[in-house]
């Protein structure tokens, strides 16, 4: 297997960012094995992927499924690795992980491991394409692992809706099927017709998987030589099968499928409106990228918008545009996706008319214009000449993807969108396409129950197709221009300086505080490791009466909520050039952060917080918010049962947490002059936690201190804190030797999934604690995944992981199933502790040492980013734990462990029933066969959990 250098064999390189220190290669060898190699001489990761163009839209018609279901059974075995579950195995006790996906068109597999281990992982890896095991006992078990993940989509409405859209698409067309897979498409209905799926499963590979229809991706602290000798030694043995990637000629959407509208009952309250139409796909024509030029501006949020036109009329709360759902290598779906207002969903055709009336804007002779493309183009190129470094994980994957549509040397602009041409053809007929008479348009609001005519079969959506109404196409097809909608103004906030301040060498390498007053303390460590003029900035804002009542929580809510909407038309554009920030209500007040280029983010803070000094409540506004958030309280019985038994967890774990049922109970009394009353008292006192990182030098981080506490004093008439209103955040302490259990059904009746959280707390946030926490984790997670999951295939969704809650450190177990109930599952993670005893015993002194080192390595992984510096540095403070050496502190204290200090903890924290501190959470499923188990009722429980005088059901207390 001969490979070929790209630079060496006139093969153009890959452009790539200007402070990209990365080396890049890309080989093509004897056998059609394309593979990009990356150097990476700093990574503390290294990573790999396989993108095969097959893909579920090559499902054999008696088989929906198969291709899913191919990508699951790659993991079992091999030929040269025959132990079931080696590879995943191995990449989990070498601090990696992996994971697959099966698309449209292609199936993309992925790992990250240990830098140091690449190679024995890529030889595990490669056996995937060359020689996998496929056994009958394995085929029976996957299948209900497929079976469990497509429950568990069973109720979520984007699968729904996308389920939907395929359905009504063309049926000659392999878009129009089901592509996850299930029990009876994968066993059952197989088996009626004499099919064995093992053999399906084994053709499919040996007819699909060739070396010529593959991109590998290789990331590695190897020199990009000794990348291609290893990608060269690994992957020889894949054969070349010289097959063509298959095509799908039919149209996906033909005339018989356009012009018509859905009204589709969802599972969630509130209302969305999608006007989608088939389009030329941008892959064929990336370097015009005219779907992202018309989505740059369909989906602006800024001043003459869509967006903002509809929300000044109180008909929409968000808007998106661009390429969405599936999009195949000729055809793609262009998509303008609305979430309406009760008051919009009344005004369905009117917000139809708005979108086609600015698309009248674009149809003008000057509506597709240079300067927006330069601006467009300038924003993008920015974003790569300083894209923050990738994820090995992630970038291997996107990248292996990428390489069957882009050549080498555009690949990396590309998969930055970076546009390389200005080509308004080629716009126009995009534009051509969007019309009235070739959309589809699917409206779904819950008002439609009981109107509908038809289920959708496999996820028993509720659906009317009918032709869009003649009075809805009239208007469309001849809109009236509006005179607030027009193209945007050129953005104000793109930055022009991109110096780096001088940081000397003995600087410090932690925050610390530069400025302290009775209302604000702020925290700052100049930080140009990344090379970036950008700078993270973090405000926490302790406001006593936010969180002092559930009806203020909710106020406090709306508030933030309504800050962001009054700023988004200048924060629409301070985001295209790179300014982000966010706003959240949190159990002490809200916090605020702003993040981007240092050279404009000063300006923008001070605009974000003049916003908040000034702030008055707009009733029809505030009406919004809080119809949305109520809407937002009520769906949360639509997520998934897992989430439900974590969100009880954490609600019962936390000495002050509101329950959404008390949010649920008070909104809807809440006026706008409530929050102009707690507006107006909620800052009268108030301190905040500041924190800066990045290219900013010490005196603009104390004129920013300086404006905000002269805003506080002077508009706010904020005054300090009084010593007893700091108050940390506390957790509730379980009882020793007791097991609490919380059981209830699952609020959504039509979810017949079931599941458990198990939590077992170990210790206070210290660095013995939490690495014997993390450490058992680690040698456990691979165990308890493969039993559990993959041997007595409970459900697709089994974890095991280490946690903080507040300042407390867990292990729990999460589990999730369709097929078997929660005191089942429960029973089965209490015989799994039982034997994993002895598996923990039996390790050898060399596994135990090993497992210690993957450990440390993760560990000490340096920041990839700067922004994920700052989270790590800004939790130290906003936890009051300092410990910004934590990660140097707990490898020492890991490296100072014994097996038997393992073995120890184990048993006193998980195992030993009169030790161990324990809490269950189960979450029944609809299933009638999951009977109430008499547990006292849940309000009791709460109500407990609220005295801090009394523990919950007598084992639950606070500290």
């Amino acid at each position: 297997m001969v490979g070929s250098l790209s630079q060496q064999a006139g093969e153009p390189q890959v452009v790539k960012p200007t402070i990209d220190q990365l080396e890049y290669r890309v080989v093509t060898f004897d056998n059609g094995l394309q593979a990009l190699l990356i150097s990476d001489a700093e990574t503390d990761k290294a990573a790999a992927a396989v993108d095969v163009r097959i893909g579920a839209l090559s499902d054999p018609a008696e088989l929906p499924g198969l291709a899913h279901f191919t990508e699951h059974m790659l993991f079992y075995a091999s030929e040269k690795y025959p132990k079931e579950d080696e590879y995943s195995r191995f990449v989990s006790e070498h601090g990696g992980s992996t994971n697959a996906y099966t698309a449209g068109e292609d199936t993309n597999y992925h790992f990250d491991v240990n830098w140091d281990h690449l190679e024995p992982t890529l030889d595990r890896f490669a056996q995937f394409f060359i020689s996998p095991l496929i056994s009958v006992d394995g085929v029976e078990r996957e299948v209900k692992a497929v079976d469990s993940e497509h429950g568990k989509n069973v109720n979520s409405d984007p699968w729904r809706q996308m389920q939907l859209w395929k359905h009504t698409s063309n049926p000659k067309h392999p878009f129009c099927s089901f592509s996850t897979g299930n029990i009876d498409t994968l066993m059952h209905t197989p088996k009626s017709k004499g099919i064995n799926v093992r053999e399906a499963v084994c053709e499919f590979h040996r007819q699909h998987y060739s070396a010529n229809v593959m991109k590998l991706t290789v990331y590695g602290r190897e020199s990009l030589d000794d990348l291609q000798a290893l990608v060269q030694d690994k992957f020889a043995a894949v054969v070349d099968k010289q097959i063509m990637a298959p095509s799908f000629p039919e149209d996906v959407i033909t005339e018989a499928q356009m012009g018509k509208l859905l009204k589709v009952v969802p599972q969630k309250d509130g209302h969305t409106l999608e006007l989608q139409w088939s389009v030329p796909s941008e892959q064929q024509n990336y370097r015009a990228a005219p779907c992202s030029y018309l989505s740059h501006l369909l989906g602006h949020e800024g001043e003459g918008s869509v967006f903002a036109l509809l929300k000044k009329q109180g008909w929409a709360t968000g808007l998106s545009a661009g390429e969405g759902g599936s999009s195949f290598s000729t055809r793609s779906f262009f998509m303008v996706k609305v979430e309406l207002t009760d008051e919009g969903h009344q005004h369905v055709k009117e917000i139809g008319a708005t979108v086609f009336a600015y698309l009248d804007i674009l149809n003008q002779p000057d509506g597709v214009a240079k300067h927006h493309y330069d601006e467009n183009r300038a924003l993008a190129q920015l974003r790569f000449n300083f894209a923050d470094k990738s994820n090995p994980y992630d970038y291997a994957s996107h990248l292996a993807a990428s390489m069957h549509t882009y050549p080498p040397q555009d690949l990396l602009l590309a998969l930055h969108n970076v546009p390389f041409e200005f080509d308004p053809a080629a716009i126009r007929a995009v534009l051509a396409e969007l019309t009235p008479q070739q959309a589809r348009v699917m409206w779904a609001s819950k008002t439609f129950q009981g109107q509908t005519t038809e289920v959708e079969p496999w996820y028993e959506t509720q659906y009317t197709l009918s032709a869009i109404p003649e009075d809805w196409l009239a208007e469309w097809s001849s809109p009236r221009a509006h005179p607030q909608l027009h193209l945007p103004a050129p953005n104000p906030f793109i930055p022009t300086n991109f110096d780096l301040i001088e940081v000397g060498e003995g600087a410090s390498k932690q925050p610390g505080v530069i400025s302290e007053t009775p209302l604000v303390r702020l925290w700052h460590r100049p930080n140009t490791t990344f090379r970036m003029p950008k700078a993270v900035i973090y405000l926490a804002f302790t406001l006593p009466e936010a969180y002092a009542t559930p009806e203020y929580a909710v106020l406090t809510r709306i508030f933030v909520k309504l800050l962001a909407d009054y700023l988004n038309e200048i924060s629409y554009p301070a985001e295209l050039a790179g300014l982000h920030y966010g706003t959240s209500n949190t159990t002490s007040g809200f916090l605020l952060w702003v993040s981007g280029y240092n050279h404009k983010i000063m300006p923008w803070l001070q605009t974000v917080l003049e916003r908040v000094a000034s702030f008055a409540v707009q009733a029809n506004r505030f009406e919004i918010q809080k119809s949305k958030a109520a809407k937002e309280y009520a769906n949360m019985k639509y997520e998934q049962p897992y989430q439900h038994a974590l969100y009880i967890t954490s609600v019962l774990l936390e000495a002050r947490r509101w329950h959404v049922r008390e949010y649920e109970a008070v909104i809807g009394d809440l006026q706008p002059a409530d929050l102009t009353d707690f507006f107006a008292r909620v800052f009268k006192r108030c301190f905040v936690e500041g924190y800066s990182t990045g290219n900013l030098a010490e005196p603009e981080v104390l004129q920013m201190g300086r404006s905000v506490e002269t805003l506080l004093q002077e508009k706010l008439q904020a005054r300090p804190l009084f010593p007893s209103q700091h108050v940390e955040a506390r957790a509730i302490k379980l009882p020793q030797g007791q097991a609490s259990l919380l059981s209830e059904p699952v609020p959504n009746p039509e979810n017949e999934n079931s599941a458990i959280v198990v939590t077992y707390q170990v210790g206070l946030n210290q660095a013995l604690s939490n690495v014997l926490a993390e450490l058992l984790v680690q040698c456990a997670k691979r165990d308890a995944f493969h039993t559990l999951r993959t041997v007595e295939q409970l459900g697709y969704m089994v974890f095991l992981s280490a946690w903080w809650n507040l300042s407390v450190r867990s292990v729990v177990f999460i589990i999730q199933s369709t097929a078997y109930g929660a005191e089942h599952l429960e029973s089965r993670v209490a015989s799994f502790v039982e034997q994993y005893c002895q598996t923990l015993a039996e390790m050898d002194d060399a596994a135990f040492h090993k497992q210690v080192e993957e450990l440390a390595k993760d560990k000490l992984e340096k920041p990839k980013r700067l922004r994920q510096e700052a989270a790590r540095e800004w939790k130290e403070i906003d936890e009051g734990m300092l410990m910004f050496d934590r990660r140097e502190r707990e490898v020492d204290a890991l490296r100072q462990l014994t097996k038997a200090d393992l073995v120890d903890f184990y048993k006193a924290f998980v195992v030993e029933a009169a030790t161990r501190r324990k809490l269950s959470v189960h979450v029944r499923g609809a299933d009638p066969a999951e009977a109430d188990v008499g547990n006292p009722d849940r309000d009791t429980l709460l109500a407990a959990q609220r005295d801090r005088r009394r523990p919950i059901q007598h084992q639950v207390q606070g500290v």
